[in-house]
């Protein structure tokens, strides 16, 4: 099942700068509450101090302007002063009303034993009347050196706020509160100032990334313009940067390595196309030429034209010749399939040796006015085909005594190092035609377009050779040896004691 969820399709780039800002957003806002909680803190500890500094001269105001009327709820006042319960004393130097401003703006409130409030007090700040706090009537009191301050309201529903204490006087409670104002104020213009500078940050924290993002990935770019041009067709192209200093130098060093093996792999495939279609056209020609040797003659005995016993027995003679090479090309056909099927060829313990002598023997009965010889050589051992060697030195032989004057010498060498066989096959005839010496090994390859096919066969013979020396592990070179003529080399694995041909 998919995810409901799903991203917008934003860019890479929009994605990475909307995420940093997002966090960006987040460190702001609690960076701000911090400083914000931190500010508020403290500036409310400095208002619970004044509360505290504020509690006895205000309550000892408060029992002055009581008076004697109420000496039976608070107790009688001192001459030396008023005593307030857990406090020392406070008051004039005579018991009268203390001395000097009430700090702070402070605000009292006297109540008796059944909470009715019998007096109040308060002070002007720069000549305005202070806003009246809201004093709740369950306000729990405590001693004056442990007051619990509360955030109360103005009365009346106004802005203003309070912190409150309330503190017990005798039998009767008295209620001291400061304004917050001040303090409320600074923690507004606090929190304006970090919302005006949270926003700048962000914005140009917004624009730098945006800019930055975009250089970073600048390269990426680049490399999607070459990738489209690499998807047009043209394989030559390289990303760039390439190195290993940053990941996107590693990223093109890794897109150029696969466009290297991509553009080998198409060199590989169109010039196997172009073998494909050259073989196949060769092949077509090949099979064309007995195959309209054979309708002629049989059209002609068809329509009676050859009507003498030696004329029938001429065409008869030319069909069996074209059908017999036309065979042998199929034949030569075949066997490249089974090659280019890349299997295992049937391996048996042989000994090289034996292989030659019975391949020089059969060239002899083939072409008795020629000198073919062998050079003296203990046995070989390997693990080979029998049949698809034999086929090699038949071919190599051929090859020999086709391509060179009648009576030109054919030489066979066998030699061993550690772990290879080397088999040469040298003639004294005009050698390899120039230009590179293994192209005599491709399919359909001749010296000249314009020499007879019954001299030079459908050039699949060295095709054959390559493709069976190939498959046994081993490989086929021709060169032309100092001294003249033509040097094919074939190199085979020995067998090892292990039985492996090749190990050592």
């Amino acid at each position: 099942m998919r995810s409901a969820f799903r991203l917008p399709d934003w860019s890479l780039r929009t994605r990475l700068v909307v995420l940093l800002v997002a966090l960006s957003v987040v460190g702001l806002a609690v960076a701000d509450f911090a400083s914000y909680r931190a500010l508020h803190n403290y500036l409310f500890d400095r208002v619970d101090q004044q509360l505290e500094t504020a509690v006895a001269p205000v309550t000892t105001r408060l029992l002055h302007e009581a008076g004697d009327e109420t000496n039976q709820t608070f107790g009688p006042m001192p001459s030396e002063g008023v005593a307030i319960q857990g406090g020392g004393e406070a008051g004039g130097p005579t018991g009268g009303p203390p001395s000097g401003d009430l700090p702070g703006s402070a605000f009292g409130e006297l109540r008796d034993a059944e909470g009715e409030v019998v007096g109040t007090t308060g002070s002007t700040f720069f000549g305005e009347e202070v806003p009246t706090p809201a004093i709740p009537t369950d306000l729990e009191p405590t001693s004056p050196m442990a007051i619990k301050p509360i955030t109360v309201g103005e009365q009346g529903g106004g802005s203003e706020e309070f912190r409150a204490a309330a503190v017990r006087v005798g039998e009767g409670i008295s209620i001291v509160a400061v304004p917050l104002g001040d303090t409320n104020a600074t923690l507004h213009q606090l929190t304006l100032i970090e919302i005006v500078v949270s926003a700048v940050i962000l914005i140009a924290l917004g624009l730098l990334a945006w800019w930055l993002v975009g250089v970073g990935l600048r390269p990426l770019r680049r490399m999607g313009e070459v990738a489209g041009q690499i998807a047009a067709g043209d394989l030559s192209r390289r990303v760039e940067p390439d190195n290993e200093r940053t990941e996107v130098g590693r990223l093109g060093r890794s897109l150029n390595a696969m466009l290297v093996q991509i553009e080998k792999a198409f060199a590989e495939r169109a010039a196997g196309e172009r073998r494909l279609r050259r073989f196949l056209a060769d092949a077509s020609h090949e099979l064309r030429t007995p195959l309209a040797s054979i309708r002629g003659y049989s059209e002609l005995y068809r329509i009676g034209a050859a009507r003498e016993p030696v004329e029938v027995e001429r065409a008869m003679s030319r069909i069996e010749a074209e059908s017999t090479r036309m065979g042998g090309l199929v034949d030569d056909l075949l066997t490249l399939a089974r090659v280019d099927e890349v299997r295992e060829p049937e391996r048996e313990p042989l000994d090289l040796r034996e292989l030659l002598e019975d391949a020089r023997d059969d060239a002899r009965a083939a072409a008795p006015g020629r000198a073919i010889t062998l050079s003296p050589t203990g046995p070989v051992a390997i693990e080979a085909d029998g049949d698809a060697l034999r086929r090699v030195f038949a071919n190599l032989l051929r090859n020999a005594i086709v391509h060179t004057p009648e009576g030109t010498p054919i030489e066979l060498s066998l030699e061993t190092t550690e772990a290879w066989a080397t088999v040469g096959v040298r003639d004294h005839g005009p050698g390899l035609p120039p230009g590179d010496p293994n192209a005599v090994f491709e399919r359909f390859w001749r010296d000249s377009d314009s020499r007879g096919r019954d001299d030079g066969g459908a050039g699949l013979g060295l095709a054959i050779v390559a493709a069976l020396v190939s498959a046994h592990g081993g490989r086929v070179d021709a060169e032309n040896p100092a001294g003249g003529g033509a040097l094919f080399t074939v190199q085979l694995p020995l067998r090892s004691p292990s039985g492996v041909p090749g190990s050592s």
